[in-house]
């Protein structure tokens, strides 16, 4: 077996593709045919900036969470931004493979380590029709504002978004569900606080019983990426988690 399908073999061993939502588009974005990897780039979305820089490392493939190509399109264009990041890989030789929803949803994928990192013990699946979001247990009931920083910790941030309409200030059941989960809301039983991201105003609206934290889409998935590097290690490869962060600037 050749470097390529024993990297793509890992992840899908990890990340199985029959977990994949019917709605997403994971798995090959750019397929050139070649086999011969020597360095892989992993990231979060596949921006131009991502594009350039594994380009610079000379890296043959780009690993990604979030796909390279979403919405049906008619034709590629340089004068279309959005095409560009498509482009750019193909000219350069640059290989681009997806693990989307399936990510989100495997035994040890964004959501499980999410919930590990807090510490949450008797994790679950949030419901059968959630399987991308994990739901678990503080060993105790702890405080809002010790939960708080508990999330803090784990994604390296100094600021969250708070919805408490119940002025809940214990909590012990935890759901997460890393990425955009706010339309989730009105699914959601039995737990004190819900951790996600991207919440719309009339999704917070909904919020009744328990606390939700808007901690960040790109925040909450970023922790799975050196979960992939660890998962490429003895692959006689060079690997690297390239330079993201959000598009925005508090002010």
């Amino acid at each position: 077996m050749n470097k390529l399908d024993k990297i793509i073999s890992e992840i899908e061993n990890f990340a199985p593709p029959e977990l994949t939502e019917e709605w997403d588009n994971s798995g090959w974005q750019v397929y050139l045919g070649n086999r011969n990897i020597n360095k892989v780039m992993l990231a979060i979305s596949p921006t131009v900036d991502v594009v350039d820089s594994a380009v610079k490392q000379g890296c043959e493939l780009l690993v990604t969470h979030h796909p390279l190509i979403f919405s049906k399109f008619k034709s590629l264009s340089s004068e279309n931004f959005t095409n560009l990041p498509v482009l750019k890989a193909i000219q350069n030789n640059l290989q681009v493979y997806c693990a989307h929803t399936n990510l989100d949803a495997a035994d040890g994928g964004v959501a499980e380590v999410f919930a590990k990192q807090l510490d949450l013990q008797n994790i679950t699946p949030v419901a059968s029709e959630i399987n991308v979001g994990r739901k678990g247990e503080f060993s105790r009931s702890i405080s809002l504002s010790e939960s708080l920083n508990k999330i803090k910790i784990v994604i390296n941030t100094d600021k969250l978004k708070l919805i408490n309409p119940a002025g809940l200030q214990e909590i012990k059941t935890v759901a997460v569900l890393p990425g955009s989960g706010g339309s989730f809301i009105p699914e959601l039983k039995e737990i004190d606080l819900y951790i996600t991201g991207d919440v719309k105003y009339h999704d917070a609206l909904l919020v009744k019983d328990f606390a939700v934290v808007d901690a960040g889409h790109f925040e909450t998935e970023k922790i799975i990426l050196p979960v992939l590097k660890e998962l490429l290690e003895g692959m006689d490869i060079e690997t690297f988690i390239a330079e993201e962060g959000v598009p925005w600037v508090l002010v």
